[in-house]
């Protein structure tokens, strides 16, 4: 295995806040990767908890049209000028409602990866924050089994699977909100193991786009501000 990219408190990033589909480029004393793109999201290195990390939310359009309910499941992330087919994708992340969006809402963030340039394509495995099992009070049924969810775009999102495979593709997790969890993508042919601070809660042998050399990056989702350091990659 090939150690990949990380970025921790020490990275020093140029990461102005843009609008959809900029690029830009960033410096760091770990070696990231040396560009970037930002499709509907805008983003900032904040301090947090003592330390500095990578704040992501929506642009102000995109979370317009997501309010006029035209956004759908639009594809909302920052992706980096980079690819991988199989290996380890894992960063820590903390997320929260940002009080800009509808009731449905629940603190959406994670990673993307297989990205197709011709199409716009790609999977992700995301977190709902306010559905972890570590919220206190823990959500209701059904929502407390929907904190990690899979997902494959543009036509395999989580109504369709919630249909035709209730609970195959999402699963509880022990995330809460505003809490900083680690998450971790295993990812191996057609199969896939998603894993929550070191406990496997979510595993898969039918990867949409398996074997796929492509971008990989951060996901975020409708009325959600998240927050990502230390991010990890480990080539197959």
């Amino acid at each position: 295995m090939r150690f990949g990219y990380f970025f921790a408190a020490t990275a020093i990033f140029l990461l102005p806040a843009c609008a959809s589909l900029k690029t830009g480029s960033q410096i760091s004393t770990a070696g990231v990767p040396s560009a970037y793109t930002l499709h509907d999201v805008h983003t900032e290195l904040v301090a947090r908890e003592g330390r500095q990390v990578l704040r992501v939310e929506l642009t102000d359009a995109e979370q317009a049209r997501q309010l006029a309910g035209t956004g759908g499941n639009r594809p909302t992330y920052m992706l980096f000028n980079d690819v991988l087919d199989n290996g380890t994708i894992e960063v820590s992340i903390a997320a929260e409602l940002n009080g800009k969006s509808g009731p449905d809402a629940r603190g959406f963030a994670g990673l993307m990866f297989h990205h197709a340039e011709s199409d716009g394509s790609y999977e992700a495995v995301y977190l709902r924050m306010t559905n972890g099992t570590l919220n206190d009070p823990v959500p209701p049924a059904p929502r407390n089994v929907r904190a990690i969810q899979y997902i494959a775009h543009p036509d395999f999102h989580f109504p369709v699977s919630r249909e035709r495979f209730p609970g195959k593709y999402e699963n509880a997790a022990p995330v809460k909100t505003g809490t900083s969890h680690r998450l971790r993508l295993d990812i191996d042919g057609s199969r896939l193991s998603a894993f929550v601070d070191g406990q496997l809660v979510l595993s898969l042998d039918d990867l949409k786009f398996a074997n796929r050399n492509g971008g990989f990056g951060l996901w975020i989702g409708d009325g959600t501000r998240a927050y990502f350091s230390d991010l990890k990659v480990i080539r197959r």
